[in-house]
């Protein structure tokens, strides 16, 4: 049997290719806006590798930024104004949460990303929190949520969803169940997948730590 050895190379390329693909990561930045009531808050999340920032952002202005190293768990909190930053222990015990979990087969479009909608209830918080899906490489969203260890009900909830390795949230609105009111919002922006330059995970050197 004759083999055709340029079929044969492309095979190879193709199935590398697939393989590259499946365990790939999520370089780049997103935007995203937290509404709380009648507070808006903006922020940025740049990614690359296992390095992580957040900046919070106010009219424009960065008031603080987080680090996040998932290789080594290492958070550290930075205040520009100030010129300081500081180490931030996580040390708060894990939260035993009773929680419904519905992936309702829904989807809807975000920011051109079709996104499956999950539904995560605690009765005995009186919360509900509608969250929609995106599938992609965004392996650093669940590490970075144990590595933050927020009790807030947003993080808290995402995380007692099974199976969502690569998943991240374009949206999700968080309701009273008693009242129906909406509680908390967080909504996407632009997504933009590209190479971070390695400074925006450095502390600039004249910057101080502060010592608790």
């Amino acid at each position: 049997m004759k083999m055709n050895f340029k079929k044969s190379i492309l095979s190879v390329a193709a199935a590398v290719l697939f393989v590259t693909s499946s365990v790939a990561q999520f370089n780049g930045s997103i935007e995203f806006t937290k509404k709380v009531g009648t507070i808006d808050v903006n922020y940025m999340y740049y990614v690359s590798g296992d390095n992580i920032r957040i900046d919070e952002i106010t009219d424009g202005k960065i008031e603080g930024y987080q680090l996040i190293n998932l290789k080594t768990s290492e958070f550290k909190g930075v205040s520009p104004d100030r010129k300081m930053y500081m180490d931030v222990p996580n040390k708060r015990p894990a939260t035993e949460l009773n929680v419904k979990v519905e992936k309702t087969g829904k989807t809807k479009e975000f920011q051109g990303v079709k996104c499956s909608e999950i539904v995560v209830t605690c009765a005995d918080k009186d919360r509900k929190i509608v969250y929609y899906m995106a599938k992609g490489d965004y392996n650093f969203f669940i590490p970075m949520l144990e590595t933050l260890n927020r009790k807030e009900n947003q993080s808290m909830f995402f995380l007692e969803i099974p199976d969502m390795k690569g998943y991240f949230p374009m949206k999700s609105t968080e309701y009273a169940i008693s009242t129906g009111a909406v509680v908390s919002e967080l909504t996407a922006g632009k997504i933009t997948k590209s190479k971070i330059d390695a400074g925006k995970f450095e502390i600039p050197s004249d910057f101080k730590k502060f010592e608790r």
